[in-house]
């Protein structure tokens, strides 16, 4: 069932996944609660594909924690008046004069995640989330080399499912299957 145009809740689909959206509360770099709620919202497309990498992910013994997946053009805009790094967070569009969408949170085509074990304890990755430093990509050389085995897993499993990663954030992946879909605004 979709929720708005074609967002759907992650958890209706498949409820193996753990949710800890950090803009639905003030552990993000805003230090604010940005989202009225932790549902998790996410394209249709690409909450296939995510399930596709999950069961991959669990053959393996880890779980998949979800930190971000739509994002409302107004959030967008929020982090924007924060952080106006085009690095690290997307100049949100003007909506009135846009004439072409991209991949992205504003659409739900995109998915931030990290891999937890069985228990759901977090798996050492390169950084903390939301690492605005060189240590959020891979081919930073100042990383652990236990941090950067389990990220590059991570992401070539992604990459088996249809994902694309995103080089400056070991945690952000895009769905590249799909042609991009307009941005919302819908509050979640």
């Amino acid at each position: 069932m979709c929720y708005k145009g074609d967002l759907v809740r992650l958890l209706d689909l498949d409820g193996n996944f753990i949710i800890d959206l950090k803009y639905a509360s003030a552990d993000n770099f805003t230090k604010e609660k940005i989202y009225k709620s932790g549902e998790c919202y996410i394209h249709k497309n690409t909450a296939k594909l995510l399930i596709k990498a999950k069961d991959i992910f669990y053959k393996d013994g880890y779980r998949v924690k979800i930190w971000d997946a739509y994002r409302p053009v107004s959030a967008q805009a929020k982090f924007w008046s924060i952080l106006p790094d085009n690095n690290f967070v997307a100049k949100p569009p003007d909506m009135i004069h846009i004439k072409e969408f991209k991949t992205n949170h504003m659409n739900g085509l995109c998915v931030d995640i990290t891999l937890t074990d069985m228990n759901g304890t977090d798996l050492i990755m390169p950084s903390q989330f939301d690492d605005f430093s060189p240590k959020a990509s891979l081919s930073c050389p100042d990383i652990s080399k236990e941090g950067r085995k389990n990220a590059s897993y991570m992401k070539s499993v992604m990459e088996s499912a249809g994902f694309t990663a995103y080089e400056g954030e070991w945690w952000h992946f895009y769905d590249k299957t799909i042609n991009p879909v307009p941005y919302m605004d819908y509050e979640i």
